[in-house]
């Protein structure tokens, strides 16, 4: 589907400006509900910087259909409910359609990457410092590259709310019907139609940017508007 990137980044750029008040106006105080273990987080040492590149070859070398870009989005939507343990089950998710054998080292690797990638996204979250970033191809790539990995990005963090429990009933759905988070999500479900861009230039470029940073501060307030719901409901690392 085409789309023209200039015209989609205005209700973005709108959006982003609500966004922002309402992110920085958020009280601080919910930080008292994390367990025990999410607390524990902050002493590890931070992991390098994780590249896009390296998470997309590790996942073709493994024979793993899942793109960078969109499990990145469904672990973060995964977080948004389960916290930390939402790691082991995306974890086992992306690698259950792998084409080499479990023992595998390129698997492993694969493994390991992703949990990394992980621990050093809920980190981020958890800090809700504005730090925490998408998992996108780097601006040497072609913009409608890039724009198709943030549809992807879009697409993964709304399957991952829904996987995570956010379609069912009960807290977990309710928590996704508040008005901003359902502004949120018909916003990131335009942005997963994204297909061909209409237009190149400085233009397309900056609005790009601000889709990015849109979606990006949107998942952190999601994130943040859940700490509650995470802190009802969590279990101890790597428990499914």
């Amino acid at each position: 589907m085409s789309f023209n990137i200039v015209s989609l980044s205005y209700a973005g750029q709108y959006a982003l400006n609500r966004l922002s008040v309402t992110i920085y106006a958020l009280d601080r105080a919910w930080s008292e509900f994390y367990p025990d273990f999410v607390r524990n987080l902050h002493i590890m040492t931070e992991p390098a910087a994780i590249e896009f590149s390296d998470i997309q070859s590790l996942l073709k070398s493994a024979g793993v259909a899942s793109e960078a870009a969109e499990a990145h989005g469904e672990f973060c939507g995964r977080a948004c409910l389960a916290g930390a343990a939402a790691i082991r089950p995306w974890q086992a998710g992306i690698t259950a359609d792998a084409e080499v054998a479990e023992t595998n080292v390129l698997l492993h690797e694969c493994s390991r990457a992703l949990e990394s990638l992980a621990v050093d996204s809920l980190l981020k979250l958890e800090a809700g410092d504005m730090r925490f970033n998408l998992l996108l191809p780097d601006d040497g790539e072609s913009i409608d590259f890039r724009a198709a990995a943030l549809a992807d990005w879009c697409h993964g963090f709304m399957h991952g709310l829904v996987i995570g429990g956010g379609a069912d009933q009960g807290p977990q759905a309710d928590a996704l019907e508040s008005v901003t988070a359902s502004e949120i999500l018909d916003d990131f479900s335009e942005i997963t139609k994204a297909g061909a861009i209409a237009e190149e230039g400085e233009g397309a470029e900056r609005a790009y940017v601000e889709l990015v940073e849109y979606v990006r501060v949107s998942a952190q307030l999601m994130y943040d508007e859940t700490a509650e719901l995470r802190s009802q409901g969590q279990t101890a690392v790597g428990e499914q």
